[in-house]
């Protein structure tokens, strides 16, 4: 039986874009709002916005729900510590993660 997001030629271009690039895409995106929560406001916001992006991200790895509270709270933590701002290391890890992945 084949997978839905399989033609007869193997999987489409929207998923394979979307395997190889969803994770970095969404690692991009928690750093960016890692930048835009600078200073006083990430103490403020950090926890929510970091918190939702990491359960969105958590989706990607397809982690079951212990794992994903695990992406909730290091990324809840990540936009609220003072001076991450400019290190990208969302998208650092996650580049290294996909890259260690098995093919699926």
């Amino acid at each position: 039986m084949q997978d839905q997001n399989e033609g007869p030629a193997g999987p489409t271009t929207a998923t394979r874009l979307y395997h190889a690039f969803g994770p970095i895409v969404g690692a991009l995106i928690l750093d960016a709002a890692d930048f835009v929560t600078f200073g006083p406001v990430g103490l403020y916001c950090g926890v929510l916005v970091g918190g939702l992006i990491g359960w969105w991200l958590g989706s990607f790895y397809a982690f079951d729900r212990t794992t994903r509270l695990v992406v909730v709270a290091l990324a809840a933590a990540y936009t609220t510590i003072p001076m991450t701002e400019f290190i990208p290391l969302a998208t650092i890890v996650s580049a290294i993660a996909r890259y260690r992945a098995p093919e699926r």
